[in-house]
């Protein structure tokens, strides 16, 4: 009497589930892969944003247009009145807008009063 031992997997057995973890792997190694791009995308956009609030801080209200290049990023300093009270006093706003070389953009709006 023969008896049938049959141990471990036949070979269509191995070769699926090779294919089953290749998959795998590609989705894992693809996720990997873009959310190091996003990280290098929000890294960018943050040293926009600080580069931009930097230079709305130190913004002279009286310049009316200003531009630059800072660690890279292009910059543009607008200033503008919007209305005068009767006393002289002005209400001013100044725009900053600032391009990383990738093409993100941060753009930051404020308002101050410059006095006669």
């Amino acid at each position: 009497m023969k008896t049938n031992n049959k141990r471990g997997f036949t070979l269509l057995e191995a070769i699926v589930s090779m294919v089953l973890a290749a998959s795998g792997m590609a989705l894992v190694f693809q996720g990997i892969g873009a959310a190091t791009k996003l990280q290098g995308a929000a890294k960018e956009l943050n040293r926009t944003n600080i580069v931009a609030h930097n230079i709305l801080i130190t913004a002279d209200p009286s310049i009316q247009n200003n531009s630059g290049i800072t660690d890279g990023i292009a910059w543009t300093v607008t200033s503008s009145p919007i209305a005068r009270n009767r006393s002289g006093a002005e209400l001013i706003r100044i725009r900053v807008a600032a391009s990383a070389s990738s093409g993100r953009q941060v753009l930051l709006v404020t308002e101050t009063i410059r006095s006669p």
